[in-house]
């Protein structure tokens, strides 16, 4: 028996979250203080959708309205879900510990689970460096050692920061610690992700479970060695499968319904800034190379967050799916009649497969995905081919576009 407990990684998360007040220490609740830091936190990042929507409205030039529109819809999301990051901790706490931390009875389940995890988790780590590169480059590098003395992000301020250098340099301030939050942000997604993947895996441990119901492993011969009362060892193991399967479902049901929203407003959203990404990128806007590397940064960003989310859905429905097979890949057909007859209604239950609802419309899997991207995409010909005579008076140009 193996116990699963949260990683390493995202107990790190976690611990940073506690240390700098975005969540509250223990069950009690938070003290005036705290609740003063974490409105400060939601109100101070909700000035940087002012300023970049204000940014947007008062610049001149098309290509920079269009990118810092495409910024402050991304932002107003980023700020949606640090808020639900502050203000739904006991939640998110309590999917954590219900769904991350759990019981393997098997070795190589436990193998299988330790090595999917942890290609997860490099993936986390590269995505958490490059994340925090761009976050450098855009807030900090540019600003302070560009051949000019300008802000990535032309937003609006209250002070001149064009001809200031005192304003400048308080813009600068202001921009980094804004994209410290958007950081903070992203450690809800990747919650989100660990949370998503760890149904998928205690589904697929579920899986291994069923095919091996009624059997024990001989640690000194490492085979599977058949015991004496294998009949009420298949219906014992049998009872707690369906139990396990119950209890994983309510789980990942309630996990559903708690991101339904913020998923929603992701797909509703990032259409949007991936037309505004690709428009950037294609028409080769940005003064130099580190702009248009951060344009592209934001735009694989951006498709990242939907794959992301919409990858993990597709693993839960292709891993719950899998389990009526399994369930019939076991001993059953050598059971007593009566325990045949609960594994065949079983396996109609299992028949079914979990799938995560965006809105209580849309399935979270990886078709819904490709259509998003092939109506973003399509879109993006037509408005190329409106605005752009090269696109309009060559279609295999278009079509390679």
């Amino acid at each position: 028996m193996h116990s699963i407990k949260i990683h390493k990684l995202i107990a790190v998360i976690i611990a940073f979250l506690h240390r700098y007040d975005f969540w509250h220490q223990g069950d009690k609740p938070a003290t005036a203080r705290q609740l003063k830091t974490k409105s400060f936190y939601c109100i101070y990042y909700f000035m940087s959708v002012i300023a970049t929507s204000m940014g947007a409205i008062k610049n001149e030039k098309v290509e920079q309205t269009i990118f810092l529109t495409e910024v402050s819809i991304g932002v107003a999301v980023d700020v949606v879900k640090l808020w639900i990051l502050i203000w739904k901790q006991n939640e998110i706490q309590g999917l954590l510990k219900r769904i991350c931390e759990f019981e393997v009875r098997n070795d190589e389940d436990y193998n299988a689970y330790n090595d999917k995890l942890g290609r997860f988790v490099k993936f986390l780590i590269v995505f958490l460096i490059a994340v925090f590169v761009c976050s450098f480059i855009q807030s900090v590098f540019i600003p302070a050692f560009g051949s000019e003395k300008i802000l990535f992000f032309e937003i609006a301020f209250p002070l001149d920061y064009r001809n200031n250098e005192v304003a400048f340099w308080m813009a600068t301030v202001f921009l980094f610690t804004e994209t410290v939050l958007t950081i903070i942000a992203v450690f809800f997604s990747i919650l989100i992700w660990y949370l998503l993947l760890n149904c998928s895996l205690r589904y697929e441990v579920l899986a291994s479970e069923m095919r091996n119901m009624g059997k024990i492993m001989d640690s000194k011969k490492g085979q599977n060695v058949i015991v004496t009362s294998i009949q009420k060892s298949f219906v014992d193991d049998l009872k707690a499968s369906i139990n396990v399967h119950l209890h994983l479902t309510e789980l990942t049901n309630e996990l559903g319904s708690f991101c339904s929203d913020i998923f929603f407003i992701q797909f509703g959203t990032s259409g949007l800034c991936i037309c505004g990404s690709i428009y950037s990128l294609a028409f080769d806007i940005g003064d130099n190379v580190w702009e248009r590397c951060v344009y592209l940064l934001l735009f694989i960003y951006v498709v990242a967050e939907l794959f992301m989310i919409t990858y993990f859905g597709n693993e839960i429905m292709r891993s719950s799916n899998g389990l009526s097979y399994s369930l019939f890949e076991s001993d059953w057909y050598n059971q007593p009649q009566a325990t045949r007859k609960c594994v065949i209604i079983f396996g109609e239950y299992l028949k079914t497969p979990q799938v995560l609802l965006i809105g209580k419309l849309y399935q979270l899997t990886l078709e819904t995905f490709t259509k998003v991207c092939n109506l973003i995409f399509t879109y993006v010909i037509r408005l190329s081919r409106q605005h752009c005579p090269r696109f309009s008076t060559r279609p295999t140009v278009c079509s390679t576009f």
